[in-house]
């Protein structure tokens, strides 16, 4: 079995429960919808929760919110701001879901493939992606709307967050990428070459949830 083959069954097996699945989490009441990455597939949610940066009085950009954590924890912890989105509808409705049933009202949750639908004129003290950091080739062609979420084919999609994503920075504000180990980091350090930005690793660890050693990594513009 290939790694595309195990990441696909992950996919699969997110899908084979039955829905809406409830998750509580620190106070919140969250549901998981179907056609959404299920949490119990795909637990980095909770170590990069656990692990982000004091968020207080913090304008926060989340790309690919899935069913609205770690955004909505970080937003009703004392964020001044968050802006969510996803490029599946069906997640995008799931956080605007959750973000009411818990009075979550510092949000904004649209769709947006990476950065297409934010505001050009926007300015972020965090921009936070647990990216899809499965790698397929180039001419991978997606099988459905979950694959986006875990495989990025030639990393193109981590080519445009790093390449598109500093001009929304803060002028003290850093990319927070979440990065497993286990993927192409030659790659990825390639791309950050390329757009001439300095990367350090924020904080790596395990969850008691999940085998995956986690990496956060704080990226910011070269002075």
């Amino acid at each position: 079995m290939t790694d595309l083959d195990k990441v696909r069954l992950r996919l699969q097996r997110s899908q084979d429960q039955e829905f809406p699945l409830r998750v509580d989490y620190s106070g919140l009441e969250l549901t998981v919808n179907e056609g959404v990455l299920s949490p119990h597939e795909f637990t980095g949610w909770r170590w990069y929760t656990e692990n982000f940066p004091p968020v207080a009085g913090k304008r926060i950009l989340e790309i690919g919110c899935g069913f609205g954590l770690p955004g909505l924890y970080l937003a009703k912890l004392g964020a001044a701001s968050l802006v969510a989105c996803d490029v599946n509808p069906k997640a995008v409705e799931n956080t605007l879901e959750n973000a009411v049933r818990n009075n979550i009202k510092n949000v904004d949750v649209i769709e947006s493939d990476i950065f297409s639908n934010i505001p050009p004129q926007s300015e972020f003290d965090f921009i936070f992606w647990n990216c899809p950091s499965d790698f397929a080739p180039s001419d991978y062609q997606y099988r459905d709307d979950l694959e986006p979420g875990a495989i990025d084919p030639g990393y193109k999609l981590l080519r445009r967050f790093l390449s598109e994503g500093p001009k929304f920075l803060r002028p003290s504000g850093s990319i927070l990428l979440g990065f497993p180990c286990g993927q192409r980091d030659d790659l990825l350090w390639e791309i950050i070459t390329a757009n001439d930005l300095v990367c350090e690793l924020f904080r790596s660890g395990t969850h008691s949830h999940s085998s995956f050693n986690y990496r956060m990594f704080s990226i910011r513009r070269s002075s």
